[in-house]
């Protein structure tokens, strides 16, 4: 009876067996040292091998093999069997010269079917005279003859010399000639004040080999990210300072006598600083640039182009292409008088490189036409730096024609709301008589004539009459937009920095830095009668001159919105800057306030 139930147990998992998808691939490392023998392994998962075809290796020569090893793998999943099958066939192979060569791809027969592999570019070190070129090595270890342990770190930039917000790749490594590095204990990476900083994730680290000043070193990468400069002029990248532990060859005394053995040795390693020479972008801005340079497409679209009045519309634009898509502003668009529009949601989907930032920056409006009609959305342009060319591009989306229908109900005897001069009844009051009994009693007490009787046509005189003034001087002051809102514009900045403060005792810098630049900007626009999607650094520094502010009280606050603008995305920032930032915000308002009491 057991020999049946094994039976149909060894049934049931065999027809829920999962066999994955047959592959064949070849490893080898990716740098080797001159001379030294390495492994080249060609891998057929899943499958019978057979006339496995490998091309000469040009540059490389192979001692022996193939030799041919197989392994399987068997798991239970959730019920579920897979089973993974794995024929390798290694050669053993040696480099004599320095250079770059090619494990080419070779093909098996497996089933009936051919398969082809991948090919591999490998790079060969010279020999530096300090590995044995009678032992074998691969990525990860460098033989050594002596307890050598030189180790040290390196900040490595891309370029040294570039235009504002070009990024700068940046590389920080650490070099060793000991035997392993071990890990790292501490990291203080600079502060790179000046720059906007995006990180390059690095997964799962390697140990690889370099050649670097004619030496042959293992080398770990622990920092990659794109530096976008904000300024021009001679920006210094301060130095980086870490702790490392590395394992080092030292002789140890046992009993049969001298031997090799290892020891962990902590070391402290510095890069050194660098000076990268920024250069300002030309003069000559188009008025749609953004502040985007790198090479960029642009394309809209909207969602109905014949919508009814008072329905929603999304218009989108896109921007694409490679360069410092986060820290562009959105272009501006100009809607028909009659559109609500809203404010727009945007969306950046990027993807950082070491070759650099790509992706798409997606903008959508919503908006309402409020009356019947036809319209026209013009196209939108945007302007943008080319680094290639050096030069300044313009490119513009499609134009819309819009054909505006008159909305539901808004036909035959139904006035038509869409028409502004149409005026819509809401409701009407209906008042009821009071019933019920009621009496009459006659009042002997007389006021005519008396003190009361004056005073109650004389006191709402005199309230009118105030009133009316009162009235007629602030409807003079409210048709002053501009006036009205200069009076107020320290009340709402006060506001706002109140709002500040509370994100500034959190240190919540996200929400800090956006309230901070909501109440500068807001605050000039009032002060300066200059509308928000208006203000540029040009016209801001010239209007602050003619309003009567000083050199030195305009050049702090056009550095207070330029950190405001990328503090927000730059994580070296410290609590130290925010404090400063908030007492230099409040002091320049105040400024600007004793301006006005002076003129």
């Amino acid at each position: 009876m057991k020999k049946y139930i094994s039976l149909v147990v060894i049934l049931i998992f065999s027809t829920i067996t999962i066999y994955s998808q047959t592959k064949f691939a070849v490893e080898a490392p990716g740098q080797v040292i001159a001379g030294q023998r390495f492994r080249v392994v060609y891998t057929l998962t899943n499958g019978d091998g057979e006339g496995l075809n490998v091309p000469p290796m040009d540059g490389i020569t192979i001692l022996y093999g193939p030799a041919r090893s197989q392994s399987s793998q068997f798991s239970i999943v959730n019920g579920k069997t897979s089973s993974t099958k794995e024929e390798s066939y290694t050669y053993t192979v040696i480099a004599s010269k320095e250079g770059s060569y090619t494990i080419p791809a070779a093909t098996i027969n497996s089933e009936g079917k051919q398969y082809t592999s991948n090919s591999l570019t490998i790079k060969v070190l010279p020999d530096d005279g300090t590995s044995s070129n009678s032992k074998s090595t691969n990525s990860q270890a460098v033989n050594q003859n002596s307890g050598d342990d030189k180790t040290f770190a390196r900040m490595i930039l891309s370029k040294t010399s570039v235009y504002e917000q070009e990024p700068i790749l940046v590389t920080f490594k650490i070099y060793t000639k000991a035997a392993n590095i071990r890990s790292l204990d501490n990291a203080t990476f600079p502060s790179f004040e000046g720059f906007v900083l995006q990180d390059i994730p690095i997964e799962n680290p390697q140990i690889e080999l370099e050649h670097y000043q004619g030496v042959n070193y293992q080398v770990v990468t622990i920092k990659r990210a794109l530096l976008y400069p904000q300024r021009s002029g001679n920006i210094e990248i301060s130095k980086g300072d870490f702790e490392v532990s590395v394992q080092v060859v030292r002789p140890m005394q046992s009993f049969f006598g001298v031997i090799q053995g290892y020891a962990d040795v902590e070391k402290s390693i510095s890069t050194s600083a660098q000076t990268v020479k920024v250069k300002p972008l030309p003069a000559n801005k188009p008025a749609s640039f953004t502040n985007a340079v790198g090479s960029f497409k642009i394309k809209s679209s909207i969602s109905n182009t014949t919508p009814k009045a008072n329905e929603a519309l999304t218009y989108k634009l896109v921007i694409s292409g490679n360069g410092n898509l986060k820290y562009i502003k959105d272009p501006e668009l100009k809607f028909p008088g009659d559109f609500e529009v809203y404010d727009p949601k945007t969306e950046v989907d990027v993807k950082t490189t070491t070759s650099g930032v790509t992706g798409s920056r997606i903008i959508e409006y919503t908006v309402i036409p409020r009356s019947a009609g036809d319209f026209k959305i013009p196209p939108v342009e945007f302007s943008y730096f080319d680094i290639a060319t050096q030069n300044y591009k313009t490119i513009q989306t499609d134009s819309y024609e819009l054909k505006v229908a008159k909305g539901a109900g808004q036909s035959g005897t139904v006035a038509d709301f869409t028409n502004k001069t149409d005026l819509k009844v809401l409701a009407t009051d209906i008042r009821y008589i009071k019933g019920g009994e009621f009496s009459l009693a006659k009042d002997d007490e007389t006021i005519f004539g008396s003190l009361v009787y004056w005073l109650y046509y004389i006191i709402p005189t005199l309230i009118f009459i105030g009133y009316i003034i009162i009235n007629r001087k602030q409807a003079q002051l409210n048709s002053n937009v501009d006036l009205l809102k200069n009076r107020k514009a320290n009340k709402v900045a006060s506001k706002r920095l109140k709002v500040a403060a509370t994100y500034l005792k959190t240190y919540n810098k996200e929400k800090f830095y956006a309230e901070v630049l909501k109440a500068i900007l807001g605050y000039i626009s009032d002060k300066l009668t200059i509308p928000i999607s208006e203000l540029s650094r040009d016209n801001v520094s010239q209007e602050l001159k003619s309003y009567g502010a000083t050199d030195e009280l305009v050049s702090k606050i056009i550095n207070i919105i330029d950190l405001c603008e990328f503090a927000q995305y730059t994580p070296s920032q410290s609590n130290e800057t925010m404090d400063n930032l908030y007492k230099d915000l409040v002091s320049v308002i105040g400024e600007m306030e004793n301006i006005v009491k002076n003129r």
